[in-house]
């Protein structure tokens, strides 16, 4: 059964879950070792019920720290997404994000080829209006998919 419509503030971030698929996430500040373990499991209640398309507004966002990144690659699944698409995200948060994937596969936590899927999952683009055209345009993949 998919989950209505709920919010979550954890620490300084807001998520938001708008059936039937989507995820949005307002990262302010640090993300702290504090907050990490209430994130994932956010993502892990709602993705275990469907699979998500997250949309990160990464703007007012902070680097993630390495206690926080090492945690996020060994509690973090990627089949809870479909995608996951950033938007004003820094050049240091692209490299993070990416690194916490690689870091999972390092910890033998992913095979190579889960690696490869799953980075090819996240997204960066410039503005909110991209990165909502981009989820439109991987449901629609997806839906070709499976249709």
């Amino acid at each position: 059964m998919t989950p209505g419509h709920r919010e979550w503030r954890i620490g300084t971030h807001t998520l938001r879950f708008e059936p039937p698929d989507l995820l949005r996430i307002d990262f302010r500040g640090v993300l702290t070792l504090e907050d990490a373990p209430h994130m994932v499991e956010v993502y892990r209640e709602l993705g275990t019920s469907v699979r998500l398309y997250a949309l990160g507004s990464m703007s007012e966002a902070e680097p993630l720290e390495p206690e926080v990144r090492h945690y996020l690659s060994e509690h973090m699944r990627p089949e809870w997404f479909h995608a996951t698409v950033y938007f004003g995200a820094r050049l240091v948060h692209k490299a993070l994000i990416k690194g916490v994937v690689l870091a999972a596969h390092l910890d033998d936590v992913m095979e190579k080829a889960a690696t490869e899927r799953s980075l090819q999952t996240i997204h960066f683009v410039s503005t909110r209006e991209e990165a909502e055209q981009l989820i439109l345009q991987l449901r629609a993949q997806q839906s070709g998919l499976v249709a």
